[in-house]
């Protein structure tokens, strides 16, 4: 891994990095301020990756370029030096759900786990339906969803996250037969059977979100568990304050056979509202 940039580096002769946000086995996010930015709001998060990443770098902001949606921080340019990359976007002021949920001394309120799982809902959508280039997040899991004081979340690291033809989910695209398979990419736990054989559809993405969703109500860490074993642990067995009707939706999500899951996030999200109203 590399060396820590410290406070007070300059990058791009343009960003100071003021502190380590975070790091990974793909990089390190730092908090920086933007010298050139209005002064209302001059601070940025920039992900350090490793040179070769350049290309993931030029694609997350091709692919979010378009991508206007209050639960999806904005893309803000990249650029790369001799050694490494850098990606820079709205800074989040806040925490990832992991954490959030490793902070909690017990169960997290089932409100406030319908509020995320709404806006969740209403990002997938976006990403499912977009007009150029609908898009397959891939890696939904607590760690990629962050949330600040005000309760929002945001799905962050579009790093795994698939493009596709315009229209593709609606079966309008049989020329493009061969992009229906790829690698077999994801989290073990979150991800569905069939993200293991390189396939997936918008309900792989509803699937990682019923497992996020069970992982807060019940912080059984799938993880640690055997894959696709959901079913054996329903919500209440595990948190017997969640709701029958959270219960179902969540465990609704966690199908094995993609025809029983919801048939797009925004069913999945009236459901919700439905719980919440």
């Amino acid at each position: 891994m590399s060396a820590v940039l410290q406070a007070g580096t300059r990058l791009h002769k343009r960003y100071e990095i003021i502190e380590v946000l975070g790091q990974g086995s793909f990089g390190t996010v730092y908090q920086a301020r933007d010298r050139r930015a209005a002064k209302s709001d001059p601070f940025v998060a920039i992900k350090q990756m490793s040179v070769q990443m350049i290309v993931d770098c030029e694609r997350q902001a091709d692919l979010r370029a378009n991508l206007t949606h209050p639960n999806i921080p904005r893309i803000l340019g990249y650029f790369m030096t001799d050694q490494h990359s850098y990606l820079v976007q709205e800074l989040i002021r806040g925490s990832n759900l992991e954490t959030v949920l490793e902070e909690q001394p017990g169960f997290l309120p089932e409100k406030r786990v319908i509020a995320w799982a709404i806006q969740l809902c209403d990002a997938l959508d976006l990403l499912h339906n977009h007009p150029y280039h609908p898009m397959i997040f891939r890696d939904l899991k607590p760690n990629n969803v962050m949330v600040d004081q005000a309760d929002r979340v945001y799905l962050v690291d579009f790093g795994l996250a698939r493009a596709y033809p315009p229209r593709f989910f609606q079966g309008e695209q049989a020329h493009f037969k061969h992009l229906r398979k790829g690698l077999a990419i994801g989290t073990a736990g979150y991800s569905p059977p069939e993200q293991y054989q390189g396939r997936v559809k918008p309900q792989s993405d509803i699937y990682a979100l019923g497992a996020t969703l069970h992982h807060l109500l019940t912080r059984r860490d799938p993880r640690k568990e055997r894959p696709f074993t959901f079913q054996e642990y329903p919500v209440r067995s595990l948190n017997p304050t969640v709701s029958p009707g959270l219960e179902a939706i969540v465990m609704q999500a966690l199908n094995r056979d993609m025809g029983e899951r919801f048939p797009t996030a925004k069913e999945m999200q009236l459901a919700l509202e439905g719980l919440a109203s």
